[in-house]
């Protein structure tokens, strides 16, 4: 045995975020490539581990152990991928065997799968950077579809024509199922990135081996397999479910931008602009080629009355003319319980405040918790505070007595054909998307909104109301509840850069997120301790040190230096111990939104 392959684990240790080399035996040596999934293991021990080969070796001095088997025959690592991989594993200091665990689906040997056809390149790729703020819905084969659906799969079918490839990459599973819907009425060719079934994700996998394809998908198909990629095309980039809640903790908007790299377009679309996008527009990274259009037909009222003459009278017209959509922020029958003796927020004991979840039901948002009386005096008389989704429903199911109602959560989805006299009260990202649109949008409890403890709550609020005025059809009208002409006139205009570039300067100004980068470390005193004097002599700030937790914050341009820094304590940080499992002795969270 003198051939030798070099392997990258795949493990989410650091300790293990390194090639090593390993003896092939004499039976496999004429059957190993780059890219195939092997098993091994470690000295003495009697775990098998598994990883890909990223290089082929006549020989290598280092090679002890030997490979045991080919867990796939087929190479289902790409250069291309294994590079990307490794790019995000150095920004988010993580190991690239935690990436690959993403990217990679595990082997199922017993599924059938189609051999790829790999596509040539035809004509040399075009590289251009852009984002887009998108209007009102358009007409496609005689259903409504959001105006970037059609942009994205215009676009897509211009780099087929070139031999290329494109991922396009949507929030929700139901713009999946859209944005597909669209493809077919445009006569684009498309495949939908599964993600739920093993079995369809690994096919779907196969299927898109080093071939050439448009990808449709949410978060995880930034990972695609595809050959020849030409764009990136990321849609409402500020939505939540892009952020990867655990470790490795990515946003795929970075993810996009690393894997569309020098080499392929990368487009944003979205109804809002966020902060992060206009950054990269200040500094010259991105292209904005919107184009001056008609603004959405939008008002607003100043504060006072919740549900007030004008809103009233839109959601009459609206219900003429089909169905009229509610937004508000939370659901429930009432997002807050006072106490009328004391007048006291109700709070429970761990710390969550008390809401109203069914009639009559009063319990804490975090631990669940039922609540009879006030903490504080012990009073069981209880008042409601603001309505949410379940009590708004009642009271607009009485104001409009011949009108079918229907309340749109999380855990209530909806599936409506477009009608007259129909009303549906959602929560942000609730709402059905209806095939003729809706005929009006009455946004409540702006207030809420804005006044919620989050830096960001300006940006979080613009975001959820310009998500639901995406929903209308092109004659369909929006108002503003209670908004007050301070925001309402400029979002009423059109003014969303101008909004965003705004929220950027003054983040720059202030030192804050997205104008600079965010880490969080936590770990015991002393590895926290001296790895904060470390990044203190590369030039990092400390925001807040609480010992065993800290924050840091530094210049995009010192991201590699910094993320190395951290990378080697994080290494020489041995496991502790917490309840039944062993954790990292120090985790890191880059670009955290805790400050």
């Amino acid at each position: 045995m003198s051939l030798a392959v070099r392997v990258v684990v795949e493990s989410p240790l650091l300790q293990l975020d390194r090639e090593f080399d390993f003896l092939v035996p004499s039976e496999l040596e004429d059957e190993v490539r780059f890219g195939q999934r092997v098993s091994f293991r470690f000295g003495r021990s009697k775990s098998p581990q598994t990883g890909f080969i990223t290089e082929v070796l006549p020989n290598s001095p280092y090679a002890t152990g030997s490979i045991d088997s080919l867990i796939s025959p087929i190479p289902v690592l790409t250069e291309e991928i294994l590079t990307f991989a490794r790019q995000v594993a150095d920004r988010q200091c993580v190991a690239i065997g935690e990436i690959l665990q993403l990217a990679i689906p595990e082997n199922m040997s017993r599924t059938k799968i189609d051999q790829p056809v790999v596509a040539q390149r035809t004509e040399p790729v075009k590289v251009y950077r852009e984002v887009l703020l998108t209007g009102p819905q358009v007409d496609v084969g005689g259903q409504l579809f959001p105006s970037w659906m059609q942009f994205f799969l215009g676009r897509a079918s211009e780099q087929l024509l070139a031999g290329n490839s494109s991922l396009l990459l949507v929030p929700e599973q139901s713009d999946v199922e859209s944005m597909a819907k669209c493809a077919e009425l445009m006569n684009v060719p498309a495949v939908v990135w599964v993600t739920r079934q093993r079995s369809k994700r690994f096919q779907v996998f196969h299927s898109l081996l080093r071939s050439q394809a448009v990808v449709i998908g949410t978060r995880s198909a930034i990972y695609a397999p595809v050959a020849n990629l030409g764009l990136v095309a990321v849609a409402d980039d500020a939505d939540e479910s892009y952020r990867e809640v655990g470790s490795p903790h990515t946003h795929l908007r970075d993810l996009a931008l690393l894997r569309a790299g020098d080499r392929s377009s990368i487009l944003f679309a979205a109804p809002y602009r966020s902060v992060e996008l206009e950054r990269l527009v200040e500094i010259g990274y991105l292209k904005d080629i919107t184009k001056t259009s008609r603004p959405v037909r939008a008002s607003f009222t100043e504060p006072g009355v919740r549900l007030d003459e004008s809103s009233v009278n839109l959601a009459k017209q609206a219900l003429r003319e089909g169905t009229l959509l509610v937004l508000l922020p939370r659901k429930g029958v009432s997002s807050a319980i006072f106490c009328a003796s004391c007048g006291e927020r109700l709070k429970c004991g761990c710390g969550g405040f008390v809401w109203e979840p069914t009639e009559g039901n009063f319990a804490c948002r975090l631990c669940a918790k039922p609540h009879i009386a006030c903490p504080a005096c012990r009073s069981n008389s209880l008042r409601r505070g603001r309505s949410g989704s379940t009590r708004t429903t009642s009271e607009i199911g009485k104001m409009f007595a011949g009108a079918k109602i229907y309340e749109a959560t999380g855990d209530k989805t909806l599936e409506l054909k477009s009608l007259r006299n129909q009303v549906v009260v959602a929560t942000p990202g609730s709402a059905p998307r209806l095939p003729g649109g809706y005929a009006g949008l009455v946004i409540l409890d702006t207030d809420i909104w804005l006044s919620a403890q989050h830096l960001r709550a300006e940006q979080i609020a613009i975001r959820d109301w310009f998500e639901a005025v995406e929903l209308l059809n092109p004659e369909g009208r929006v108002i503003f509840s209670g908004l007050g002409s301070q925001l309402g006139k400029p979002l009423c205009l059109g003014q969303l850069r101008e909004i965003a570039r705004a929220g950027y300067l003054e983040a720059k100004q202030l030192g804050l997120p997205p104008s600079v980068r965010v880490a969080q470390l936590s770990g015991d005193k002393p590895t926290v301790s001296n790895c904060l004097a470390a990044l203190r002599a590369l030039g990092v700030s400390v925001i807040r040190n609480e010992g065993q937790k800290a924050l840091i914050k530094f210049d995009y341009s010192m991201g590699k230096s910094v993320a190395a820094e951290i990378r080697g304590f994080a290494a020489a940080a041995k496991a502790i111990r917490r309840g039944q499992k062993n954790v990292r002795g120090f985790s890191v969270v880059m670009d955290s939104e805790v400050l």
